[in-house]
């Protein structure tokens, strides 16, 4: 079976590529499609020490199940929840499975990824797709999700208008999520790339320069950049909201006391709701295709993420057979 291996930052194609035995309550994933997303980038560099078969968006088929699992889900089209949980530890028991104690991360922490023909997952992370959502719109699931999961985060607080700093990959998909809540939207681009892509969003678009103090009443760093972080705390009014959808790559330094004094919120953001994004899709409220810059074969994958790594790439596809 054919995989991409990430060892030791160097990433290579295995033909022959062994999927674990099935155990109690897992399937066997035939994968359709997968999306290169910045982390897989990262992990290049040594993100998390991982080594193995990177990937977590993408959409495929049940091939098989193990004991436990209703044979009804053979055949059907699926995505699986990016965190594997235990379903036994205290977080679990809340019903907080995203942060289960004892997760393992798709192709990222203890877990084989998608970036290969078949994939082994627990089956009560799976979310059957609906007909009307292709394979292309399928593989934004887990990341338009994750800009979902700022909708839930921000339900409780009363905020007249937005900041988003960043619009690359999951910049796009949370600008048009956040154009979905009817509140002021500003968006923050580098590129003419990225403008253009917004355009036809009930939004607006400047440059950093444009950026200034005390502007709105929540603000969104999707830079991956400690600069982006800094931006966005410049631009929140007192009392205002930070949200942290970045992971970055060194400790960030931050003015705490301006924290304390203007009684700023930060708020870290992960993963989200697969619901919310499926329901988007389903609806035709969120539009992805723009977004797709190229598909290639799994044969093909240095190419697929030479281009990837070029500043101001968008979505990388992948098909594994």
């Amino acid at each position: 079976m054919k995989a991409l291996n990430l060892k030791n930052g160097t990433l290579t194609l295995s033909n022959d590529h062994l999927v674990s035995q099935l155990s109690y309550g897992e399937v066997l994933l035939q994968v359709h499609l997968a999306g290169i997303c910045g982390t897989d980038l990262a992990l290049l560099n040594g993100y998390a020490s991982f080594n193995g078969v990177p990937g977590h968006e993408f959409v495929a088929e049940v091939f098989e199940t193990g004991a436990g699992v209703d044979g009804g889900l053979k055949g059907k089209r699926v995505v699986a929840e990016i965190n594997q949980w235990c379903g036994e530890c205290d977080q679990c028991a809340q019903k907080h499975y995203r942060h289960c104690l004892n997760r393992l991360v798709i192709g990222i922490r203890g877990h084989q990824g998608c970036f290969a023909e078949q994939i082994v997952v627990k089956a009560n992370t799976l979310h059957i797709i609906p007909d009307s959502i292709d394979d292309r719109q399928t593989v934004f699931i887990e990341p338009l999700a994750a800009a979902f999961r700022i909708v839930e985060q921000l339900r409780l607080h009363d905020y007249r208008d937005v900041m988003l700093v960043g619009a690359g990959r999951l910049g796009q998909l949370i600008a048009r999520v956040m154009v979905l809540q009817k509140k002021q939207l500003t968006v923050v681009v580098r590129h003419a790339r990225q403008r253009q892509l917004l355009q036809g969003l009930r939004l607006d678009c400047i440059d950093e320069l444009a950026v200034e103090a005390k502007m709105v009443d929540v603000a969104i760093d999707a830079t991956g950049q400690q600069s982006g972080l800094m931006l966005a705390l410049q631009a929140l009014r007192p009392q205002g909201i930070c949200v942290m959808k970045s992971s970055y790559p060194a400790p960030a330094e931050i003015d705490l006391t301006k924290l304390v004094i203007d009684e700023i919120e930060l708020i870290g953001s992960r993963c989200g709701p697969f619901s919310m994004a499926i329901e988007a899709l389903k609806n035709g409220l969120i539009e992805t295709e723009s977004l797709i810059d190229a598909t290639f074969l799994i044969n093909d994958f240095q190419v697929a993420f030479a281009l990837a790594q070029q500043k101001g790439s968008m979505k990388v596809l992948i098909k594994p057979y």
